[in-house]
């Protein structure tokens, strides 16, 4: 079993994109499912987060950094092997840049 924690700046993402669906697009049923799907795979993340691939970026792969596919949006997250902690990193809508933004986080 792996810890799953989202640090401060992935659960701004997902706090931004929530509201922003409910709010903005005027959609809660669709914010609230979200929010489902996320919770959903952080369960499955704490029980076999090497199910997932690592990004498709050379980089980005070498530094261990993985993604989860949630409707529209990438989960990105690294494993920490020595105890057992799966570090959720950002949460960020798939047609964004999200190659630059996550070297720029690195």
């Amino acid at each position: 079993m792996y810890h799953v924690n989202i640090t401060d700046l992935a659960e701004e993402d997902i706090t931004v994109t929530v509201n922003y669906i409910s709010k903005e697009l005027k959609a809660p049923v669709a914010a609230n499912r979200l929010l489902d799907e996320i919770e959903k795979h952080e369960e499955i993340l704490s029980e076999s987060p090497h199910m997932y691939p690592n990004v498709p970026d050379k980089f980005l792969a070498s530094l261990g950094l993985k993604f989860v596919i949630i409707k529209n949006y990438y989960m990105f997250f690294v494993i920490d092997e020595k105890v057992n902690v799966v570090n959720v990193i950002r949460f960020l809508y798939n047609r964004r840049d999200w190659k630059n933004i996550l070297v720029a986080h690195i």
